[in-house]
């Protein structure tokens, strides 16, 4: 099974089980289980970005959106952080409540759904495992899934405790537990998104290894205004002003060349544009500095 065929059938076990998961927590009126199904949301918005990036990553750039259509993913990412934070509030609030005043639960169904929607993101994980590894969405999937599967294992443990008349307070307990799993989850979503949109360079890229780098390349003088940002995860772009000297345009291509084929073996950085300048430039969009 190919990979767009195992994140279409991951999508869809994920958005019934959600369904399933929010009907059932209004029935049984756990908050563990409402708290998990919002963190299963977030688990089929990450499958149905990875699905949705694949298709907008296949579209060609066109006069207006010059790079394609690739931040329309992270604005949708920074967007669902957003939801999830507001859902973390309504459970703490929901949460402190209950446990001054309990609400009347019905177990079974909770129970029941706890151990579908286990066996769901086991499913889901057979899907996402096999690219995981070498794709960063389907990576991302991958994880979120893992997390989720967590969240029903918490929900498992508070109707179990609840079988045996528990306490009430392990259903409000179970879902701070499960608020705190989306709250990291969101946390880390939001930041990436912002460091997409605000142009900061990739957290795995080392500007200053990147400059030494290229400085280090036979034929380059010095290396200047170099930028690397992202245009969605895993898209890095480098732009850079390289000062060659007074070599032929011929042996300029072949040290421009050297350096793109560094940059695409050593860092993974493929989208990149070279400014070659004989001596280095003085105006004002020439102000950067080479990181030593």
């Amino acid at each position: 099974m190919d990979r767009e065929r195992r994140l279409r059938w991951a999508l869809l076990i994920g958005v019934s089980l959600f369904l399933a998961e929010l009907a059932t927590a209004f029935l049984s009126g756990s908050l563990a289980l409402l708290a998990d199904s919002g963190h299963l949301f977030l688990d089929v918005f990450a499958l149905a970005l990875a699905y949705v990036g694949s298709k907008v990553a296949a579209r060609q750039p066109d006069q207006r959106y010059t790079y394609g259509y690739h931040r329309a993913e992270v604005l949708a990412a920074a967007f669902n952080a957003a939801l999830l934070f507001l859902l973390v509030g309504f459970v703490v609030h929901e949460a402190s409540a209950r446990f001054f005043l309990p609400a009347s639960l019905r177990v079974v169904p909770m129970l029941t759904m706890a151990v579908v929607g286990l066996g769901g993101n086991i499913l889901m994980g057979i899907f996402l495992s096999r690219h995981e590894k070498e794709d960063l969405n389907m990576r991302a999937a991958f994880l979120h899934v893992l997390g989720d599967a967590l969240g029903s294992l918490a929900v498992l443990g508070a109707g179990i405790v609840l079988v045996f008349s528990g306490p009430t307070w392990v259903d409000p307990a179970a879902s701070l537990l499960i608020a705190l799993f989306i709250s990291v989850g969101a946390v880390r979503v939001l930041r990436g998104a912002l460091r997409i949109l605000a142009e900061a360079a990739p957290d795995e890229l080392s500007v200053t290894e990147i400059a030494r780098a290229l400085a280090a390349v036979p034929g380059v003088q010095d290396v200047h205004d170099l930028h690397i940002w992202s245009l969605k995860p895993g898209f890095p772009a480098l732009t850079a002003h390289v000062v060659l000297g007074k070599l032929s345009l011929g042996d300029a291509d072949r040290v421009a060349e050297e350096i793109r084929m560094r940059l695409r073996e050593r860092f993974g950085v493929e989208h990149v544009t070279l400014q070659v300048e004989g001596q280095s430039c003085t105006g004002p969009c020439c102000n950067g500095q080479f990181m030593r």
